[in-house]
């Protein structure tokens, strides 16, 4: 069940916040699934496991997802939408140490998790925080990136999300979306079906009529389009 909603957190005195965000998690990974999608995420004890198995390193490449984000600031502010279990939110943490992370989700559970660990990732300047299907409960114009990894399908209307998004982005901010490609086999239970899963050209014709436009796209990973955006 989707927990009840609640205003968004203070914003930490930190002058720049990190806020990790948009690439992390789609059926095994960050937001719960809205209605018609499979309920993987009735038990977030488990899921933190799943997001956690060694193995997935090996197909998710998360360094090197991260090093293509090419984050030159090391103050910058960064925002991970369906943070889960901080699988991506601790590496960008790494790359803005001056900065501040945001971990984007709406379950309680996550962000305890990520709370209670992020000392000892040695990322201090991770910031949980709870949002909403329809909206990333984040600072206007506060954000430098934004990226969201298996995270899209689970938007509730994702233009009117991407505009709230694009509203959080400071002047020549980005956004990162990983998602998995309809005709990938991942291995284990790491992906929803197919039929749940969002064309890359719908991902981009979608972000562009939020006003964004497509600046490259990373084609390394082995199951899922990597597409980075800028605001127009």
């Amino acid at each position: 069940m989707v927990p009840p909603r609640r205003g968004p957190a203070p914003l930490p005195s930190a002058a720049r916040l990190v806020v990790v965000g948009v690439l992390t998690a789609t059926a095994a990974l960050g937001c719960r699934p809205r209605d018609g999608l499979p309920q993987h995420y009735d038990d977030p004890d488990a899921m933190i496991v799943q997001f956690e198995r060694d193995d997935r390193d090996a197909w998710a490449m998360p360094d090197r997802v991260v090093r293509a984000l090419a984050i030159d600031a090391k103050d910058a502010v960064v925002a991970d939408i369906g943070a889960g279990s901080g699988y991506f939110t601790r590496r960008l943490a790494r790359e803005v140490p001056a900065g501040l992370v945001y971990a984007v989700d709406i379950d309680d559970r996550f962000h305890a998790y990520i709370e209670k660990n992020r000392e000892a990732w040695g990322t201090p300047n991770i910031e949980p925080r709870l949002a909403f299907y329809d909206d990333p409960a984040l600072p206007e114009a506060g954000v430098d990136l934004v990226f969201m990894s298996n995270t899209y399908p689970y938007l509730k209307d994702r233009v009117a999300y991407l505009k709230k998004v694009r509203a959080v982005l400071r002047p020549g901010g980005r956004l990162a979306i990983v998602g998995f490609r309809e005709d990938a086999n991942v291995p284990g239970d790491d992906a929803p079906d197919p039929k749940y899963r969002i064309p890359q050209a719908t991902v981009i014709s979608e972000a562009e009529a939020a006003g964004f436009t497509l600046d490259r796209e990373e084609t390394f990973l082995p199951y899922q389009h990597f597409l980075i955006f800028r605001v127009r």
